[in-house]
């Protein structure tokens, strides 16, 4: 009885703090408080007024403090100096603890009343809708090249991050690391400028004082950058941006020649429109797209237009072979001219000849990345080993698609009688 009575003492004790806490919470945020509305508009000037770089410092000074290089997967980088994503982890206390006391040490750190981290919070959603911070992650992602590299980058940084870490310069005199208070040193070893003690390319310093010790990357960032290549070869030649004397087989060129628009009038201009402006041609009319691509019948043909230029904004039914979201920002068919594909934006990436070579590429770079004994140099190796092996299996594959659909839509006719007036027996 007596235990019981101490239980429930207990929980009524427990149920009263959480009240009172909760009370305490919206006492603060009270907007007929002057003292609460004043830190509210404070906190929310404070925050709209900071902008792209003051997060990128803080990131930048975040991954120094966990010993990484300052460049980052570039798809890890635009979530991390996302100040709504941000702001909402650090109000669920799951952000990281070295991202949280860069901003600390910066004076852009959580706020500590519960009127200024509303505020704080105000100010953020207002910057992101006023200062196009959202949307920049939808430009990153707006075509299928840029989303491929991204998911390269993301992959390499989350099975290999030991590429983007970074090492401390040893001083081969000592043997030890050179530290900030080493400036002869330092000089020595090229990594300041002796007048203006302004840091060599790709050197940061790591730690606080005088015994901060000098780093550089373990991979050049132009190096890091390149291990992209196999997988951007096999978007690039699965979208058809790899012909640069016409179009795609079965699609006009950009640059058309007058009197034949599968060919190109200016192979230097054909070049500059799919690199740069990432521009392809359109499909052939039936009668010439069927010259070189006999194994699409009439229906084939008008069935993939019609997927190709319909934009669904929700269309999740696969019973029909084909799905979209977004009005046709993202769709996909199981049975298109090119087989099974995905299609981003207008672009199409078939799986047969576009996804199987990225995968490829991307699991011959990670393989050489995290097993080599020199990881860039591997990376890069394992990754073009990878997109040519898959190339040519995608390609055997694709070959086989279109022979058995060129079978099917063969014409039936009767078999000819051995002893009619036709037989050459």
């Amino acid at each position: 009885m007596i235990l019981t009575l101490v239980k429930y003492q207990k929980g009524d004790i427990m149920a009263i703090n959480r009240r009172q806490a909760i009370a305490n919470v919206l006492s603060q945020l009270n907007p007929l408080d002057a003292a609460n509305r004043q830190q509210f508009m404070q906190a929310a000037q404070k925050e709209y007024g900071l902008g792209r770089d003051d997060y990128g410092k803080a990131y930048r000074t975040e991954r120094t403090k966990r010993g990484l290089s300052e460049e980052a997967p570039r798809g890890e980088q635009i979530f991390a100096t996302y100040p709504t994503s941000i702001r909402i982890r650090e109000n669920l206390g799951i952000a990281n603890p070295a991202g949280t006391e860069a901003r600390n040490e910066m004076q852009m750190g959580l706020e500590s009343t519960p009127a200024g981290r509303a505020g704080q919070f105000a100010g953020t959603l207002a910057a992101d809708l006023t200062q196009d911070r959202g949307r920049s992650i939808y430009w990153l992602l707006n075509a299928i090249q840029a989303a491929g590299e991204v998911v390269t980058e993301s992959t390499l940084g989350k099975v290999a991050p030991h590429l983007f870490e970074t090492r401390p310069i040893i001083n081969k005199a000592t043997g030890a690391p050179i530290q900030r208070r080493d400036k002869q040193a330092a000089i020595a070893a090229g990594l300041i400028d002796p007048q203006t003690n302004t840091l060599r390319h790709g050197i940061t310093l790591a730690g606080e004082g005088k015994t901060a010790e000098y780093r550089e990357k373990k991979v050049p960032s132009g190096v890091l950058a390149s291990l992209a290549i196999p997988t951007g070869i096999a978007i690039n030649s699965g979208i058809g941006l790899m012909t640069p004397f016409g179009g795609q087989e079965g699609y006009e060129a950009v640059i058309q020649d007058p009197d034949d628009a599968s060919k190109s009038a200016n192979a230097v201009l054909e070049v500059g429109a799919k690199y740069i402006a990432g521009r392809t041609g359109n499909l052939l009319p039936y009668d010439e797209f069927r010259q070189v691509r006999p194994d699409v019948s009439p229906q084939e043909y008008a069935a993939y237009k019609a997927f190709k230029y319909d934009k669904p904004v929700l269309d999740l039914d696969m019973s029909d072979g084909d799905v979209g979201v977004g009005g046709g920002f993202l769709k996909a068919t199981t049975d298109g001219i090119h087989g099974p594909e995905i299609q981003m934006l207008g672009r199409s990436l078939p799986v047969t000849t576009g996804v199987i070579p990225f995968v490829g590429a991307l699991g011959g770079t990670v393989a050489g990345a995290r097993y080599g004994k020199r990881p860039a140099r591997d990376a890069f190796i394992g990754g073009m080993t990878g997109l040519g092996v898959s190339t040519v299996t995608g390609n055997i594959i694709e070959q086989e698609r279109r022979n058995r659909n060129a079978r099917a839509n063969a014409p039936v006719t009767a078999a000819i009688d051995p002893e009619g007036p036709y037989s050459t027996y």
